[in-house]
């Protein structure tokens, strides 16, 4: 079984004492050792969705039935009164300008679509594992912003990211930290 055909099986539980992960209500499982760096961005996402599942919103798994076509939209999260579209970054790499740039870019066409035809608020989310892993607290030469003191934030390339909210209203740009703790991070040493 693929790990997307897994992780659309159920509800997923990490089980970090027998590194492996479960299927809530189903005697299914996949230990930790047999999925590769880049299958964990997949169990990033579901886990995100859960996430959002759990504060009350209907969650559509686009990453996962798209896979590399979901037009950089990896879920769709929606409720009465908004739709949240997120990408998730689960890696150990830095988020700079150009990663940004692409982010936004790949996702604009799907959500100018939905801005034209949707009443609902629209929301685009940048969801991170580590703010610190994926963000430089270092400021870059001649990087300038129109944030005001009193909102700017500690890493600035996600200032960067949201500072497009002061270039267009059709969005609103949001970022969150939700942390998968699991021993992935100790495992991928290891190997």
């Amino acid at each position: 079984m693929g790990i997307a055909k897994f992780l659309k099986s159920g509800k997923i539980f990490l089980n970090n004492i027998e590194n492996k992960i479960e299927i809530v209500d189903k005697p299914s499982s996949l230990p930790y050792k047999n999925i590769s760096p880049q299958e964990w961005g997949q169990v990033y996402e579901k886990f995100v969705g859960q996430h959002f599942e759990d504060e009350g919103y209907n969650v559509k798994y686009n990453g996962l039935e798209l896979g590399l076509l979901d037009k950089g939209i990896d879920l769709i999260a929606e409720n009465e009164s908004c739709i949240n579209f997120i990408q998730c970054k689960f890696s150990k790499n830095k988020i700079g300008k150009s990663k940004i740039d692409w982010i936004l870019y790949k996702a604009s066409n799907k959500l100018y679509q939905k801005y034209k035809t949707s009443e609902k608020k629209l929301i685009f989310t940048l969801i991170v594992n580590n703010i610190e892993t994926n963000f430089s607290n270092k400021v870059p030469k001649k990087f300038k912003l129109v944030f005001t003191p009193s909102s700017k934030i500690e890493y600035p390339w996600l200032q960067y990211f949201l500072d497009h909210n002061h270039l267009q209203n059709k969005v609103k740009l949001e970022f969150r930290e939700i942390q998968m703790i699991n021993d992935y991070s100790q495992q991928r040493t290891e190997l």
